[in-house]
Protein backbone atom coordinates (compact mmCIF):
# COMPACT_ATOMS: atom_id res chain seq x y z
CA UNK A 1 0.00 0.00 0.00
CA UNK A 2 1.12 3.52 -0.96
CA UNK A 3 2.32 5.05 2.20
CA UNK A 4 1.78 8.99 1.90
CA UNK A 5 2.81 11.65 4.75
CA UNK A 6 0.34 14.79 4.39
CA UNK A 7 2.13 17.56 5.66
CA UNK A 8 0.06 20.86 6.66
CA UNK A 9 1.32 24.37 6.02
CA UNK A 10 2.31 27.21 8.19
CA UNK A 11 2.86 30.70 6.37
CA UNK A 12 6.02 31.84 6.60
CA UNK A 13 6.34 34.32 3.80
CA UNK A 14 9.90 35.89 1.96
CA UNK A 15 9.63 38.32 -0.29
CA UNK A 16 13.34 39.40 -2.43
CA UNK A 17 13.10 42.21 -5.16
CA UNK A 18 14.58 41.58 -8.53
CA UNK A 19 16.40 43.21 -10.81
CA UNK A 20 15.66 43.43 -14.75
CA UNK A 21 15.63 39.66 -15.86
CA UNK A 22 14.06 37.63 -18.49
CA UNK A 23 12.13 35.58 -15.95
CA UNK A 24 11.44 36.81 -12.16
CA UNK A 25 13.39 35.93 -9.40
CA UNK A 26 10.87 36.82 -6.58
CA UNK A 27 9.98 34.15 -4.54
CA UNK A 28 8.04 33.43 -1.22
CA UNK A 29 8.23 30.73 0.68
CA UNK A 30 6.18 28.70 2.93
CA UNK A 31 6.70 26.46 5.75
CA UNK A 32 4.81 23.00 5.83
CA UNK A 33 5.17 21.16 9.14
CA UNK A 34 4.91 16.98 9.37
CA UNK A 35 1.30 15.81 11.24
CA UNK A 36 1.95 14.42 14.34
CA UNK A 37 5.46 15.47 14.62
CA UNK A 38 5.40 19.61 14.57
CA UNK A 39 9.30 19.57 15.24
CA UNK A 40 10.04 18.27 11.82
CA UNK A 41 9.75 21.77 9.69
CA UNK A 42 10.28 21.61 5.55
CA UNK A 43 10.17 25.09 4.19
CA UNK A 44 9.07 25.22 0.07
CA UNK A 45 9.62 28.14 -1.93
CA UNK A 46 7.40 29.32 -5.08
CA UNK A 47 9.22 31.22 -7.61
CA UNK A 48 6.78 32.50 -10.29
CA UNK A 49 8.15 32.99 -13.90
CA UNK A 50 6.71 36.71 -14.03
CA UNK A 51 4.77 38.50 -11.80
CA UNK A 52 2.80 40.75 -14.47
CA UNK A 53 0.68 38.10 -16.44
CA UNK A 54 -1.85 38.85 -19.16
CA UNK A 55 -5.67 36.76 -18.95
CA UNK A 56 -5.31 33.10 -20.46
CA UNK A 57 -1.48 32.84 -20.89
CA UNK A 58 0.72 29.99 -19.87
CA UNK A 59 2.28 30.86 -16.32
CA UNK A 60 5.53 28.44 -15.02
CA UNK A 61 6.65 28.56 -11.75
CA UNK A 62 9.17 26.59 -10.05
CA UNK A 63 8.71 24.92 -6.41
CA UNK A 64 12.07 24.32 -4.34
CA UNK A 65 13.06 22.50 -1.00
CA UNK A 66 15.94 23.84 1.48
CA UNK A 67 17.46 20.04 0.86
CA UNK A 68 16.18 16.43 -0.49
CA UNK A 69 14.31 13.53 0.72
CA UNK A 70 14.22 10.43 0.01
CA UNK A 71 11.04 10.56 -1.61
CA UNK A 72 8.88 12.63 -4.12
CA UNK A 73 6.52 15.67 -3.16
CA UNK A 74 3.93 16.67 -5.09
CA UNK A 75 3.00 20.25 -4.70
CA UNK A 76 -0.12 22.12 -5.31
CA UNK A 77 -0.10 25.59 -6.81
CA UNK A 78 -3.10 27.41 -7.58
CA UNK A 79 -3.49 30.71 -9.42
CA UNK A 80 -6.88 33.21 -8.62
CA UNK A 81 -8.24 35.53 -10.90
CA UNK A 82 -11.08 37.89 -9.32
CA UNK A 83 -10.05 40.93 -11.18
CA UNK A 84 -13.78 40.54 -13.39
CA UNK A 85 -15.91 40.95 -10.23
CA UNK A 86 -15.85 42.18 -6.74
CA UNK A 87 -17.28 39.26 -5.36
CA UNK A 88 -14.05 37.04 -4.68
CA UNK A 89 -15.75 33.94 -4.13
CA UNK A 90 -16.76 34.35 -7.77
CA UNK A 91 -13.04 34.42 -8.70
CA UNK A 92 -11.84 32.02 -11.62
CA UNK A 93 -9.16 29.57 -10.85
CA UNK A 94 -6.89 27.19 -11.93
CA UNK A 95 -4.79 24.52 -10.37
CA UNK A 96 -1.35 22.48 -11.15
CA UNK A 97 0.98 20.51 -9.85
CA UNK A 98 4.68 20.39 -10.01
CA UNK A 99 6.48 16.96 -8.57
CA UNK A 100 10.28 17.54 -6.91
CA UNK A 101 11.57 13.99 -8.02
CA UNK A 102 13.05 12.02 -4.65
CA UNK A 103 16.65 13.23 -4.37
CA UNK A 104 16.35 16.47 -6.25
CA UNK A 105 15.14 19.88 -4.74
CA UNK A 106 13.24 21.24 -7.75
CA UNK A 107 10.41 20.94 -10.18
CA UNK A 108 8.69 22.96 -12.19
CA UNK A 109 5.01 23.75 -13.35
CA UNK A 110 2.59 25.54 -15.49
CA UNK A 111 -0.99 26.87 -15.64
CA UNK A 112 -2.99 28.54 -18.02
CA UNK A 113 -3.68 31.76 -15.90
CA UNK A 114 -7.67 32.03 -15.53
CA UNK A 115 -9.30 34.25 -17.40
CA UNK A 116 -12.30 37.01 -14.79
CA UNK A 117 -15.39 35.30 -15.02
CA UNK A 118 -16.84 38.67 -16.38
CA UNK A 119 -15.28 41.72 -18.14
CA UNK A 120 -12.64 43.94 -16.58
CA UNK A 121 -12.25 46.88 -16.30
CA UNK A 122 -9.55 47.91 -18.53
CA UNK A 123 -6.14 49.21 -17.61
CA UNK A 124 -3.58 51.33 -18.23
CA UNK A 125 0.28 50.48 -18.05
CA UNK A 126 0.34 49.88 -14.36
CA UNK A 127 -2.36 46.61 -14.60
CA UNK A 128 -4.90 45.69 -12.27
CA UNK A 129 -3.27 44.65 -8.57
CA UNK A 130 -5.18 43.13 -5.38
CA UNK A 131 -7.12 40.99 -7.69
CA UNK A 132 -5.03 38.11 -8.64
CA UNK A 133 -3.11 35.66 -6.39
CA UNK A 134 -0.64 32.21 -7.27
CA UNK A 135 -0.46 30.86 -4.02
CA UNK A 136 0.49 26.91 -2.62
CA UNK A 137 -2.25 25.22 -1.37
CA UNK A 138 -0.98 21.99 -0.14
CA UNK A 139 2.42 19.30 -0.57
CA UNK A 140 2.29 15.23 -0.40
CA UNK A 141 5.03 12.90 -0.03
CA UNK A 142 4.87 9.96 -1.70
CA UNK A 143 7.42 7.19 -0.79
CA UNK A 144 6.38 4.69 -3.67
CA UNK A 145 7.68 6.39 -6.62
CA UNK A 146 4.38 7.03 -8.43
CA UNK A 147 3.37 10.83 -9.71
CA UNK A 148 -0.47 10.91 -9.00
CA UNK A 149 -1.97 11.33 -6.11
CA UNK A 150 -4.07 8.12 -5.22
CA UNK A 151 -6.79 9.09 -2.86
CA UNK A 152 -5.46 11.70 -0.86
CA UNK A 153 -5.42 15.38 -2.38
CA UNK A 154 -2.56 17.89 -1.12
CA UNK A 155 -3.66 19.63 2.45
CA UNK A 156 -4.30 23.03 2.45
CA UNK A 157 -4.98 24.11 5.67
CA UNK A 158 -4.15 27.27 5.41
CA UNK A 159 -3.00 29.39 2.16
CA UNK A 160 -0.20 31.38 1.60
CA UNK A 161 -0.65 33.88 -1.37
CA UNK A 162 1.80 36.55 -3.62
CA UNK A 163 -0.47 39.33 -5.52
CA UNK A 164 0.11 38.64 -9.55
CA UNK A 165 -0.13 41.72 -11.45
CA UNK A 166 -3.49 41.56 -14.35
CA UNK A 167 -1.98 43.44 -17.61
CA UNK A 168 -3.78 44.75 -20.31
CA UNK A 169 -2.75 43.34 -23.43
CA UNK A 170 -4.31 42.77 -26.88
CA UNK A 171 -5.33 39.25 -27.43
CA UNK A 172 -3.79 38.90 -30.91
CA UNK A 173 -0.07 40.07 -29.33
CA UNK A 174 -0.66 37.30 -26.88
CA UNK A 175 -1.89 34.56 -29.02
CA UNK A 176 0.00 31.18 -29.10
CA UNK A 177 0.94 30.53 -32.74
CA UNK A 178 1.52 27.41 -34.67
CA UNK A 179 4.40 29.07 -36.54
CA UNK A 180 5.28 31.98 -34.86
CA UNK A 181 7.07 33.85 -31.77
CA UNK A 182 4.46 36.39 -31.51
CA UNK A 183 6.05 39.75 -29.27
CA UNK A 184 4.02 42.13 -27.20
CA UNK A 185 5.89 45.94 -26.57
CA UNK A 186 4.01 47.66 -23.73
CA UNK A 187 5.02 50.87 -21.96
CA UNK A 188 3.91 53.69 -19.77
CA UNK A 189 1.80 56.83 -20.19
CA UNK A 190 1.63 55.97 -24.54
CA UNK A 191 -0.35 58.95 -24.64
CA UNK A 192 2.83 60.79 -24.14
CA UNK A 193 5.32 58.02 -25.53
CA UNK A 194 5.32 56.67 -28.93
CA UNK A 195 7.27 53.99 -29.01
CA UNK A 196 8.29 51.56 -32.13
CA UNK A 197 9.19 47.82 -32.88
CA UNK A 198 11.51 46.13 -35.41
CA UNK A 199 13.40 42.61 -35.34
CA UNK A 200 16.12 42.90 -37.84
CA UNK A 201 18.47 39.47 -39.66
CA UNK A 202 21.84 37.67 -38.62
CA UNK A 203 22.68 39.94 -41.24
CA UNK A 204 21.69 42.90 -39.96
CA UNK A 205 18.92 44.38 -42.31
CA UNK A 206 15.95 45.03 -40.65
CA UNK A 207 12.96 42.64 -41.31
CA UNK A 208 10.04 43.06 -39.08
CA UNK A 209 8.28 46.16 -38.02
CA UNK A 210 5.64 48.08 -35.80
CA UNK A 211 5.13 51.49 -36.34
CA UNK A 212 1.24 51.92 -35.69
CA UNK A 213 1.77 54.98 -32.99
CA UNK A 214 -1.48 53.16 -30.95
CA UNK A 215 -1.55 51.50 -27.20
CA UNK A 216 0.85 48.26 -28.04
CA UNK A 217 3.15 47.22 -30.58
CA UNK A 218 3.36 44.07 -31.79
CA UNK A 219 5.10 41.03 -34.13
CA UNK A 220 4.25 38.03 -35.50
CA UNK A 221 7.97 36.71 -35.66
CA UNK A 222 8.98 33.82 -38.34
CA UNK A 223 5.16 34.20 -39.57
CA UNK A 224 4.22 30.92 -42.06
CA UNK A 225 2.52 34.43 -43.71
CA UNK A 226 6.37 35.96 -44.13
CA UNK A 227 8.35 36.31 -47.20
CA UNK A 228 11.00 35.27 -45.44
CA UNK A 229 9.72 31.67 -43.44
CA UNK A 230 11.12 30.36 -42.87
CA UNK A 231 13.94 32.38 -41.10
CA UNK A 232 17.25 30.49 -41.21
CA UNK A 233 18.98 29.40 -38.32
CA UNK A 234 20.71 32.13 -36.25
CA UNK A 235 20.66 34.62 -33.93
CA UNK A 236 18.09 37.40 -34.79
CA UNK A 237 17.51 40.93 -32.89
CA UNK A 238 14.11 42.91 -31.44
CA UNK A 239 14.89 46.35 -31.32
CA UNK A 240 13.08 49.51 -29.92
CA UNK A 241 13.19 52.71 -31.56
CA UNK A 242 11.48 55.82 -29.58
CA UNK A 243 9.41 58.10 -32.00
CA UNK A 244 7.95 60.23 -29.36
CA UNK A 245 9.02 60.28 -25.48
CA UNK A 246 8.09 62.75 -22.62
CA UNK A 247 10.99 64.02 -20.87
CA UNK A 248 11.27 61.04 -18.11
CA UNK A 249 12.28 57.44 -17.65
CA UNK A 250 9.51 55.13 -19.02
CA UNK A 251 9.13 51.51 -17.83
CA UNK A 252 8.70 49.16 -20.75
CA UNK A 253 8.30 45.39 -20.92
CA UNK A 254 8.28 42.98 -24.02
CA UNK A 255 6.19 39.73 -23.61
CA UNK A 256 7.54 36.70 -26.01
CA UNK A 257 4.90 33.53 -26.52
CA UNK A 258 6.54 30.85 -28.34
CA UNK A 259 4.67 29.01 -30.69
CA UNK A 260 2.58 25.62 -30.11
CA UNK A 261 4.16 25.31 -26.54
CA UNK A 262 2.38 29.22 -25.01
CA UNK A 263 5.89 29.38 -22.83
CA UNK A 264 6.24 33.36 -22.40
CA UNK A 265 9.17 34.81 -21.94
CA UNK A 266 8.95 38.24 -19.86
CA UNK A 267 11.93 41.17 -20.17
CA UNK A 268 11.11 44.12 -18.66
CA UNK A 269 13.20 47.06 -18.83
CA UNK A 270 13.64 51.52 -18.80
CA UNK A 271 13.33 53.30 -21.40
CA UNK A 272 16.03 56.88 -19.85
CA UNK A 273 14.85 60.39 -20.34
CA UNK A 274 16.24 61.45 -23.28
CA UNK A 275 16.92 58.68 -24.90
CA UNK A 276 18.20 58.65 -28.81
CA UNK A 277 15.63 58.32 -31.53
CA UNK A 278 17.60 55.64 -32.47
CA UNK A 279 17.87 51.55 -32.44
CA UNK A 280 18.24 50.13 -28.91
CA UNK A 281 18.42 46.38 -28.70
CA UNK A 282 16.43 44.51 -26.00
CA UNK A 283 16.22 40.90 -27.25
CA UNK A 284 18.17 38.75 -29.36
CA UNK A 285 15.88 35.03 -30.39
CA UNK A 286 18.09 32.51 -31.49
CA UNK A 287 16.23 30.32 -33.78
CA UNK A 288 17.32 26.58 -34.51
CA UNK A 289 16.54 24.00 -36.77
CA UNK A 290 16.94 20.21 -35.42
CA UNK A 291 16.90 17.00 -37.95
CA UNK A 292 13.65 16.30 -38.08
CA UNK A 293 12.76 19.99 -38.83
CA UNK A 294 11.45 21.28 -35.81
CA UNK A 295 12.05 25.03 -34.67
CA UNK A 296 12.26 25.89 -31.45
CA UNK A 297 13.28 29.79 -30.20
CA UNK A 298 15.39 30.96 -27.40
CA UNK A 299 15.04 34.59 -26.17
CA UNK A 300 17.70 36.55 -24.24
CA UNK A 301 17.92 39.71 -22.54
CA UNK A 302 20.44 41.70 -23.96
Amino acid sequence: MKDIKLFLLAISLVFTSCDTEILGDDTYSIEYVESGAPETVVNVTLTPDRFRVANGTLLGFTVSLEQAVDHDAIVTVVGNNRCGSTISHLGEYTTATATISAGNTSGTGSMIFADPNSSQASSDWDGLTGCATVSITGIVFSEDGHDHHGDEESVAASEASVDITVVDLADIYMDVDEDAVVIAFDWKNPSANDMDLFVSSPAGSIIEASETGSRYEGDYFDNDNDAYYPAADGVYTVWYVPYAQEAADVPAEMFFTHPKSGVVDHISFTIPAGAPLAYTPVADITKTTDSDGNMSYEITAR
